[in-house]
């Protein structure tokens, strides 16, 4: 606990936190709350091992080398799917229009704090043995970085575990220093990323240690009512739910009746037509989103503009299949902003377009953040006709759904709505942002944040609402 009886909060990512709105609102609420926060990430290249933010501080720890003595094999690319994936399926006829096919964009085999735990340079073992000391070698490095957070962390009430592969850690240093756990699980993690690529076998044990680890847990919590009914199962416990929505947009927002005029942001740094429509797709740049199936569809969606924003590791592969479609001029890849600044710039756009790969459990039932992001900004939405993200729009009445392996379908989707009258567009928009105002706000998610926090620090009653 910290001087004067406050008390406080470590949240440990498996990354360097440099991107983090779900976090970044959880600290908010948090110190809004009374409570002090530390954020303890990965060290990375440019970063400060200490940072100050705006009432709180991030530590950055370099991840322990493993021991020379066991080797870190490679995960396989990919695992095989009945979906879309890069190449993997059949095009609808007509959807050609591109110089370079996305099949051949730049493939990494595994990416993200997975890969860092149990994968070395240059290195490849056969599947069978190589599995087990993959698991071994994450048991060793999850230790010894732990040790590392002990000694730089300040006492905790309660320790976050952002995802997975932070939750042992937290279980160690709460068995070695005190306190609660509390395991936020993003996703679920055994179906997606590189834990999506192992064996079944594999998987099946990874599940069971997931298991024991959230049932040693003292809380957990997670994004979505489609991962809590998953995880009810998998786990034996039902985790509170807690969306990652922004706050509730102002009344009148940007472009309604009475409120001020809508940005334009892509328009003036891309120098577009004031014509032109935008249609967006934000957030993290990695396969499987649906990117590479809407560069294959804008050249059939007339007048419009892609535009895809965001980070991750396809940034430049992207760029460069940008630049070698037939329509060029029509396709942009841009640089991410930061989260703070990230709803005038979707608010920038016609449509946000989401068409997410149905390749894993995981993106079936995903509620991304740029969902609600985009309902917070009053942005028509296209998305997959999956059962996460689908229930949703048919709920609110805030977009049209697409089948995510078919261009031409993405295509039919994005055109419904640009090309509708205006008082149909002015009615999807006014759908979105009663819904980012009511039940996909984050005061109403952090109610339920703060209750779970509060009861793990035994302070339910001493801190101000």
């Amino acid at each position: 606990m910290t001087p004067g009886g406050i008390p406080r909060v470590v949240l440990l990512f498996g990354n360097t936190a440099e991107h983090n709105s779900r976090a970044t609102r959880m600290t908010r609420t948090l110190l809004d709350a009374g409570f002090a926060v530390t954020w303890v990430a990965r060290s990375g290249p440019g970063l400060a091992d200490r940072e100050e933010r705006e009432g709180f501080e991030v530590l950055r720890v370099p991840l322990p080398p493993g021991p020379r003595w066991l080797p870190a094999p490679r995960l396989p690319a990919s695992r095989p799917s009945s979906s879309s994936g890069d190449g993997g399926a059949p095009r609808a006829a007509g959807t050609g229009g591109r110089k370079g096919a996305p099949a051949q964009l730049v493939r990494r085999a595994v990416d993200g704090p997975a890969r860092a735990l149990v994968d070395g340079p240059g290195r490849a073992l056969v599947d069978g043995p190589g599995r087990l000391l993959q698991a071994l070698r994450y048991q060793v490095v999850a230790r010894r970085w732990a040790d590392e957070v002990a000694r730089i962390a300040p006492p905790a009430d309660v320790w976050q575990a952002d995802g997975l592969v932070t939750l042992p850690v937290c279980l160690r240093l709460r068995d070695r220093r005190g306190g609660r756990v509390l395991y936020d699980s993003l996703e679920i993690h055994v179906e997606s990323g590189a834990f999506a690529r192992l064996p079944g076998a594999w998987r099946r044990l990874l599940g069971r240690r997931e298991r024991a680890w959230a049932r040693s847990a003292d809380a957990v919590t997670t994004v979505s009512r489609p991962y809590a009914d998953v995880l009810a199962r998998r786990l034996g416990l039902r985790p509170a739910i807690v969306m990652n929505c922004p706050p509730a947009p102002p009344d009148p927002a940007p472009g309604q009746a009475g409120g001020p005029p809508r940005p334009r942001r892509f328009h003036e740094i891309l120098s577009l037509d004031p014509a032109a429509r935008v249609v967006l797709y934000h957030g993290y740049l990695f396969p499987h989103r649906g990117i590479e199936r809407l560069f294959e569809a804008i050249p059939f969606v007339p007048g419009a503009h892609l535009v895809v924003m965001g980070f991750g590791p396809r940034f430049e592969a992207y760029r460069e299949l940008a630049a070698g479609l037939r329509e060029a001029g029509r396709a942009h890849v841009v640089p991410g902003v930061a989260p703070e600044a990230l709803q005038e710039w979707v608010a920038s756009a016609d449509v946000a377009a989401m068409p997410i790969e149905g390749n894993t459990l995981n993106h079936r039932l995903t509620t991304p953040n740029k969902l609600f992001e985009a309902l917070a900004a009053g942005v028509p939405v296209v998305a997959s006709d999956l059962p996460g993200m689908a229930g949703i729009l048919r709920e609110t009445g805030a977009g049209v759904t697409c089948r995510p392996d078919d261009p031409a379908d993405i295509a039919r989707a994005i055109r419904s709505i640009l090309e509708a009258p205006p008082d149909r567009r002015a009615a999807w928009s006014a759908a979105a942002l009663a819904a980012a105002r009511t039940t996909y706000s984050w005061e109403r998610q952090a109610d339920t944040y703060l209750g779970v926090v509060r009861s793990l620090a035994g302070r339910d009653q001493m801190l101000p609402g």
